[in-house]
C-alpha cells in the first residue's frame, strides 16, 4: 500500500486502521470486498459501490466515476446521486482502476481493486479541496466483515481453484468447505469427475440441511442442472476444468431474491475471458498405480492393489483479436484413466462366494456339486441329495464360462469363509472444450458468448444390481457408461446511463447419459445349459413364455449356504443389473435483469423464462431372480422374481419462470436492509406422448368386485387411446393436479455494524424457498400401467420355468380384484414443489490484519418434502373396529384388512408431498485473506438434523422411504443418516519464504515452494438397524422395518465398543436384537420393531489431502510448475457402510415349530470397505506463459 503526492504528506486509513503519514488533514476511509450477495451483481458479475464526502463529512453530488478493468481497457462511468453515492453494477469478475473527479476537489485513482463473482465491494471515500491529482493503491485488501447482506457463503478466488489439491480435479467438490455444509470426504479413487454435486446420492453434498440434489448451479450466468438429478446417466452438471475457471461462489443460504430453483447452494462458477495481453498454461496430470498405497481390505487378504492409472492432460489460451475490443479464451482438457478402486460405481465389488466350489469343471457335474453340498436345506425345505435335485438352471449357470475360459462364479478367495473381493479396471476417458469470446461494443455494451463441451465414456465391470442387495458383482458383465454436455450463453450488458444497468442472458444446456447393456457371450462346461451365445435367460434353461424377449437376466443369491449352515454368509450377483437407459435433456433460458440507483435504494429486478425438456429412450429392465440361499440356488426355489416389459420411451416437458425485485436499503451509515420478493413458477413436467399416467387410491373401490375394477387408474389429458370404463382421464398431461406450481417467495435480511467499532457486524435474515424436485420420480414411473408392469413374485417356492409370466401388449390395465397382488408405484395426485423456511443469524469480527471470525447460527424447516410410502399396510382390527368383518389381526386374514383389496400391503407405493424436516446447526469459520503467503480457511458445524422421511437429504426418486410403520410419521421421526452431526475442514495455501530474488540461480532452486492442502474431520454417519421379515409381519410390512431391541439394551450399548479396527466384523451388538413382539391372535403375527432411526454412530473419517508445489521462473512472463499431490497423506483407512441401513437379521420360520424366529444376519454389520481411497499420490507438470 502506497501514496503518491504531488506535495505535504498526509495521515489517512485504510479498511478503518490508521498509517502514520500526516501533516495535512485527509481521512480515507475504505471499506471494501463485501463478500455476500447484493442486488448490485447477478451470478456472473460483481459491483462497485460506495459514498464520496467533503472533508466535512458532507455528501458529495455529481462526482465523476470512471471504472477501467485493467484485462480488458473496458470503461464504465457513472455520477454520484444527490445523497452522495455511486454503484456500478454488472461488473465481469477481475482487477479494475477507479478514477474520481469533482469540480474544487482533487482527483483520485485507485488501482487494483479486485471484483469477485456475484459480490458487491465497498469503497468509500473523502474528497480533499483543491486540484492536486493523487493515486491511492489498494491492492487486495478487501474487508472481511459483511456490511450489507445477511447472506452466508464465500468466494473461492482463482487461487484457491487452482491450488488446492481436487481429488478429481472437480470445482464442486470445494463445496465442502464452507459452514453449514455437510458431505463425504472427496475419494481419490472415484473414478472420471468424481462424485456429483447435484446427483441423489451420498456424493452430494447438502447445504444448510437440503437433499443434495437441492443445489443450484450456474455458469457463466446461465443454469447448468440436472433436472434428473442421476449425475452419471442423466448428465451432471458441467465440471470446466480448474485451470478455465475465473472464480467460483457458495452461497449457502440467506441469498436474494434474484436467486431461486432451489433451497439448497447457489453455485456460481465464470470461466476465464481473454484478456489485452496472451496468455495460457500448458499441464499433463498423472497417476499410476505403483505410487500408491494399497487398500485396506485387499491388503489383509493377500490381494495386489487396485489398478489407479489416469492421465490428465491440456491447455488454456487467451488473448486479444482487437485490443481493447475483441477477446478470447479456448481451453482443452482430456482424461484417460483405468480404475479399479471405486466400488460406487463398479470397479471394486465384495461379497461372500459359496465355498467347495473351485476353478476346476470336475468340481461343478451334478454329481460333484450333490456330494459337496448333501444335505444341505433351502428355506423353502428343498434338500440336496443327488445329482438329481440340482436344477438345470443352476447347474448352467455354474457352470457358464467367459470366451477366456473362466467361470462366471469363481472359486472364493478365502476357501473356509467364501470372502471375497474382486477389483477389476473400470475405463474412463473425457474430452471437454471451453470457447469464450467477449466484444466489447462500446463503453456501455459489452457482449460475451460462452461454450463448454463434454463427451466421456466410462465403462463398470462389475454394474451391481437393481434389488438393492449388498452382493458381490461377478465379472463378465461390463457396463458402458457414455455422457456428453453441451452449454452456450450469451451476455449482453448495457449501461442505459449512470443509474440504470441492463443484462441480458440466453442460455442452452444439454446434458445427455446412458446405460448401456451388454450380452456377454457365454460357453458351458460338462455339456449343461441351454445353448452357448448370449447369456440370457434361455441360455440358462429358463422357458421363455409367449411375448418374452429374453432380457439380460440378473441373478441373486443371497443369505446363508443353508438353513443348516446360517453363519456361512453368501451373497453374489452375476448378470449385471439389467438396466439400459438413454436420457437427454435440453434446457432453453432466457434472462433478463435491471439495477437501478436511486438515492438509498439500490434496486435489482427482472426475471426469465427456461423450457425443460426430457427425452427418454432405449429404456428396459431385467428380468431378476432372487434366492434367498445357496440350496436353494441349487434347488432351484426362487425368494422373489421380478420383471419389468412396457413400452419406456417419454418426451416430459415443461415451463419454468420467475419474477422478482431486491432492494437494498441502506437505513443508515451502518445499518442496510435486504429485502426481496420472488414470484417462481416450477412446472411439473408434462408427457407429450400421452403416457403419463397414476394411480390415485382416494379414487380406488377398497371393496373391488371379484370381476375385477380399474376404479382409481388416472392416465393424462392426452391418453393416446380409448379410456376403460373406470379409469379417469385427468384435466392435464402430467395426470395429476399440479398443485403448487406458483411460489412466493419473500425474502428479508439486515447487516448491523454494531456501534462503537467498524470490526463487529450483526446478520441475519429469514426467507421463503421453494425447491425443484427432480425428474427421477418420473423416471421411476415408467413401469408404471398401463405403459409398463413391475411384475414382482414373492415368497413362493416355485420351479423356475414358472417363475416369468406371458407379457401383454401395451397399453394395457390390470383389473384389480381381492384375488389380485398388483404392486403399483404411483403420485399423490397434489405432489408438489417442497417448502423450505431458511433463516440465520451470527455475528462476524475482524481479529486482526486479514483474519475475520464469523459465529452464527442457521436453521431449516421444511414441509411438503418428497416421500415414499406403502399407501395399501394393512391395518389392525379390533372387535370394536372390525374391518370387513376381521376383528383380530391374524397372518392369514391379513389381505382382508388392506385398504383395498387387490393391491400388495407393502409394496404399493406412492410418491407424496408429505414429509418434514428441522435442521438448526452451528457455524463458526476462521477465514485469513491472502496475505504474506497465506490463505486460510477453517470450518466447522455442529448440527442437528431431523426428519420424518429418513434419508431425504439422499432419498433419490422416493426422497426417503418409511421404515416400519408407513401410516406413523412420528415413528419415522429421527436424525438424516447422510448428515453427520460434527465436521471440521481446513483449506490452505501457503507460499514458503524463499529468496527475493526469484531469477537468480539460488531463487531459482529455494524459491517458489509452495503447499496446500484440505483436512477433514468428521463423525459417523446415523445408522439405522433393520431387518428381513419373511412375511410374519400383521400389517404386511416385511423388508422396511427397525429392529426390535432386546431386553436390557438401549441406543447406548448397541455399538460394540472398542476401535473401528477391532470390530470390523461386528460393528454392534447382535445379541441386543430380537423377535417382534407377538401381535397377531394366532400367535404368529410379529408387530413392528420398537427401535429408532440412526440409534449408533457410523465410523468417523479424517483425512489429509496434501498439495507440494514449486514454481521456477524462466522468463519475465513464462515459468515452469511442479506439483506432487497426496490424497490421503498418511494412508488413515476410513471405514463405512455403504448403505446406513444395516439389515442385521431375519424373521424366518422356525425349522420345526413353523413359528417366526429371529436369525442374526453374520454379515449385516460387518465393514468390508473403506470410504475413503487409501493413499494416492498425483503429480503434475504444468508450463505458464
Amino acid at each position: 500500500m502506497h501514496t503518491s503526492c504531488s506535495s505535504g504528506t498526509r495521515e489517512f486509513i485504510v479498511a478503518g486502521r490508521k498509517h502514520s503519514a500526516s501533516a495535512q488533514v485527509f481521512f480515507l476511509s475504505l471499506l471494501f470486498g463485501f463478500s455476500g450477495v447484493l442486488i448490485a451483481q447477478t451470478a456472473a458479475t460483481g459491483a462497485l459501490k460506495g459514498t464520496a464526502t467533503d472533508p466535512s463529512g458532507r455528501v458529495v453530488p455529481g462526482v465523476t466515476i470512471k471504472v477501467t478493468s485493467n484485462e480488458t481497457g473496458q470503461t464504465r462511468t457513472v455520477i454520484t446521486q444527490s445523497n452522495g453515492t455511486y454503484l456500478v453494477p454488472l461488473l465481469p469478475l477481475g482487477e479494475y482502476k477507479l478514477e474520481m473527479s469533482a469540480k474544487g476537489f482533487k482527483s483520485e485513482t485507485f488501482e487494483n481493486i479486485a471484483i469477485h463473482v456475484t459480490e458487491t465491494a465497498l469503497l468509500d471515500v473523502h474528497l480533499q479541496v483543491g486540484g492536486v491529482a493523487e493515486i491511492v493503491t489498494v491492492r487486495d485488501v478487501p474487508e472481511l466483515v459483511q456490511t450489507n447482506s445477511s447472506a452466508l457463503g464465500s468466494v473461492t478466488d482463482q487461487r484457491m481453484v487452482e491450488n488446492l489439491p481436487l481429488v478429481t480435479r472437480n470445482y464442486t467438490q470445494i463445496l465442502g468447505l464452507s459452514p453449514g455444509v455437510s458431505g463425504e470426504v472427496n475419494n481419490s479413487a472415484s473414478i472420471g469427475r468424481g462424485e456429483s454435486s447435484q446427483a441423489a446420492a451420498t456424493g452430494g453434498y447438502s447445504a444448510g440441511g437440503n437433499a443434495t440434489n437441492d443445489n443450484n448451479f450456474q455458469m457463466n450466468g446461465a443454469e447448468v442442472n440436472d433436472l434428473i438429478g442421476e449425475g452419471t446417466i442423466s448428465g451432471g452438471v458441467p465440471v470446466p476444468n480448474p485451470d478455465s475457471i475465473a472464480e467460483f461462489k457458495v452461497q449457502t443460504g440467506q441469498y436474494d431474491a434474484s436467486y431461486g430453483r432451489n433451497a439448497g447452494a447457489n453455485v456460481d462458477v465464470v470461466t476465464k475471458s481473454g484478456t489485452n495481453a496472451f496468455h495460457g498454461d500448458l499441464w499433463e496430470y498423472f497417476r499410476n498405480t505403483a505410487l500408491n498405497a494399497n487398500d485396506y481390505f485387499l491388503k489383509q487378504q493377500g490381494q495386489p492393489r487396485g489398478v489407479l492409472n489416469q492421465n490428465q492432460f491440456g491447455f488454456t489460451l487467451g488473448g486479444p483479436v482487437k485490443k481493447n475490443k475483441l477477446m478470447f479464451f479456448v481451453s482443452y482438457q482430456g482424461t484417460r484413466e483405468r480404475d479399479g478402486l471405486d466400488s460406487s460405481v463398479g470397479c471394486l465389488t465384495t461379497g461372500n462366494l459359496p465355498p467347495g466350489l473351485t476353478n476346476g469343471s470336475d468340481s461343478r457335474t451334478a454329481a460333484a456339486l450333490a456330494q459337496e453340498f448333501q444335505g444341505q436345506t433351502g428355506l423353502f425345505g428343498g434338500t440336496i441329495t443327488t445329482a438329481s435335485d440340482i436344477s438345470p438352471t443352476a447347474l448352467a449357470i455354474l457352470n457358464a464360462q467367459l470366451p477366456n475360459g473362466a467361470f462366471l462364479i469363481p472359486a472364493a478367495q478365502n476357501a473356509a469363509t467364501g470372502a471375497s473381493t474382486f477389483s477389476s479396471p473400470c475405463r474412463y476417458t473425457e474430452d471437454q472444450f471451453v470457447s469464450n469470446l467477449d466484444f466489447y461494443h462500446t463503453d456501455k455494451s459489452h457482449f460475451s458468448g460462452k461454450f463448454f463441451f463434454m463427451n466421456s465414456d466410462q465403462t463398470a465391470p462389475f454394474p451391481g444390481n437393481q434389488f438393492g442387495i449388498p452382493a458381490a458383482s461377478l465379472a463378465g458383465f461390463p457396463q458402458p457408461i457414455p455422457n456428453g454436455t453441451r452449454t452456450f450463453s450469451l451476455t449482453h450488458t448495457y449501461a442505459f446511463n449512470d443509474h440504470m444497468v441492463n443484462q441480458l442472458i440466453l442460455g442452452f444446456h444439454r446434458p445427455t447419459g446412458a446405460l448401456g447393456q451388454n450380452y456377454p457371450n457365454v460357453n458351458f462346461a460338462n455339456g449343461t445349459g441351454c445353448g452357448a451365445g448370449p447369456f440370457t435367460l434361455s441360455s440358462i434353461c429358463v422357458p421363455m413364455p409367449p411375448a418374452f424377449d429374453d432380457p439380460y437376466p440378473g441373478i441373486i443369491v443371497t443369505g446363508a449356504l443353508s438353513v443348516e449352515q446360517p453363519n456361512q454368509a453368501v451373497g453374489f450377483n452375476l448378470g449385471g443389473n439389467g438396466q439400459g437407459i438413454a436420457i437427454a435433456q435440453n434446457f432453453y433460458d432466457v434472462s433478463d435483469s435491471v439495477t437501478y440507483v436511486r438515492g438509498k435504494h439500490s434496486l435489482h429486478f427482472g426475471g426469465g423464462v427456461n423450457r425443460g425438456q426430457i427425452n427418454i429412450s432405449s429404456f428396459h429392465f431385467l428380468a431378476g431372480m432372487v434366492f434367498p440361499t445357496f440350496a436353494d440356488f441349487l434347488h432351484g426355489d426362487i425368494f422373489e422374481s421380478v420383471d419389468v416389459p412396457g413400452v419406456f420411451g417419454r418426451e416430459f416437458r415443461a415451463w419454468n419462470g420467475d419474477l422478482y425485485l431486491q432492494d437494498d436499503y441502506k437505513m443508515s451509515r451502518r445499518l442496510t436492509l435486504n429485502l426481496g420478493f420472488r414470484y417462481e413458477r416450477q412446472g411439473q413436467l408434462g408427457e407429450n406422448l400421452g403416457r403419463a399416467a397414476t394411480f390415485d387410491p382416494s379414487l380406488a373401490d377398497p371393496n373391488p368386485p371379484a370381476t375385477g375394477t380399474l376404479q382409481g387408474f388416472v392416465v393424462g389429458s392426452n391418453f393416446p387411446a380409448t379410456v376403460p370404463s373406470g379409469v379417469i382421464r385427468a384435466k392435464t398431461n402430467t395426470a395429476i393436479d399440479n398443485d403448487g406450481q406458483n411460489g412466493w417467495e419473500p425474502r428479508i435480511g439486515f447487516a448491523w455494524q454494531l456501534p462503537g467499532t467498524n470490526r463487529l457486524v450483526l446478520r441475519g435474515g429469514y426467507g421463503i424457498f421453494y425447491t425443484r424436485t427432480t425428474g427421477e420420480p418420473f423416471v421411476q414411473l415408467l413401469g408404471a400401467p398401463p405403459w409398463g408392469e413391475i411384475r414382482t413374485i414373492e415368497l413362493f417356492p416355485t420351479a423356475i420355468d414358472t417363475a416369468f409370466p406371458p407379457t401383454p401388449a401395451f397399453p394395457t390395465f390390470t383389473p384389480y380384484s381381492p384375488a389380485t397382488d398388483l404392486t403399483p408405484t404411483a403420485f399423490s395426485p397434489h405432489f408438489r414443489a417442497p417448502i423450505l423456511q431458511r433463516y440465520s443469524l451470527n455475528l462476524q469480527t475482524e481479529l486482526a490484519n486479514n483474519w475475520m471470525l464469523e459465529v452464527g447460527y442457521q436453521g431449516n424447516r421444511g414441509t411438503k418434502l418428497l416421500q415414499g410410502r406403502s399407501f395399501n399396510q394393512a391395518l389392525s382390527a379390533t372387535p370394536s373396529n372390525p374391518i370387513r368383518g376381521e376383528t383380530s389381526n391374524t397372518l392369514a386374514n391379513q389381505l382382508n384388512r388392506v385398504p383395498i383389496e387387490g393391491f400388495d400391503p407393502e409394496f404399493s407405493t406412492i410418491i407424496e408431498s408429505a414429509g418434514a424436516s428441522w435442521y438448526n446447526a452451528l457455524g463458526v469459520s476462521l477465514n485469513k485473506r491472502f496475505s504474506k503467503g497465506l490463505q486460510f480457511l477453517a470450518s466447522y458445524t455442529w448440527a442437528s438434523a431431523l426428519e420424518t422421511n429418513p434419508g431425504y437429504a439422499t432419498g433419490g426418486f422416493t426422497g426417503g422411504s418409511l421404515l416400519g410403520n408407513q401410516n406413523s410419521p412420528r415413528s419415522n421421526y429421527g436424525p438424516d443418516n447422510f448428515i453427520r452431526p460434527q465436521r471440521l475442514v481446513i483449506s490452505y495455501v501457503y507460499n514458503l519464504p524463499g529468496p527475493a530474488q526469484r531469477s537468480s540461480l539460488k531463487g531459482r532452486a529455494l524459491g517458489g515452494w509452495s503447499v496446500a492442502g484440505v483436512t477433514t474431520f468428521q463423525s459417523g454417519q446415523r445408522l439405522t438397524m433393520t431387518y428381513s421379515n419373511l412375511g410374519f409381519n400383521a400389517f404386511g410390512i416385511n423388508s422396511l422395518d427397525r429392529v426390535q431391541l432386546a431386553s436390557g439394551c438401549t441406543n447406548k450399548n448397541v455399538e460394540t465398543p472398542g476401535r473401528v479396527t477391532s470390530k470390523l466384523n461386528n460393528y454392534v451388538n447382535a445379541s441386543c436384537f430380537t423377535l417382534p413382539q407377538i401381535f397377531g391372535s394366532d400367535g404368529l403375527a410379529t408387530g413392528f420393531g420398537d427401535s429408532g432411526n440412526g440409534i449408533v454412530s457410523g465410523p468417523d473419517q479424517r483425512n489429509f489431502d496434501i498439495s507440494i508445489i514449486k514454481q521456477t521462473p524462466l522468463t519475465e512472463t513464462k515459468s515452469l510448475e511442479f506439483r506432487a499431490e497426496f490424497f490421503n497423506a498418511f494412508n488413515t483407512p476410513s471405514f463405512g457402510f455403504s448403505n446406513p441401513e444395516l439389515n442385521v437379521g431375519t424373521v424366518a420360520p422356525d425349522p420345526n415349530t413353523g413359528a417366526p424366529a429371529w436369525q442374526p444376519n453374520p454379515t449385516g454389520a460387518q465393514i468390508t470397505s473403506t470410504s475413503v481411497a487409501p493413499r494416492v499420490i498425483q503429480l503434475a507438470l504444468k508450463f505458464y506463459f
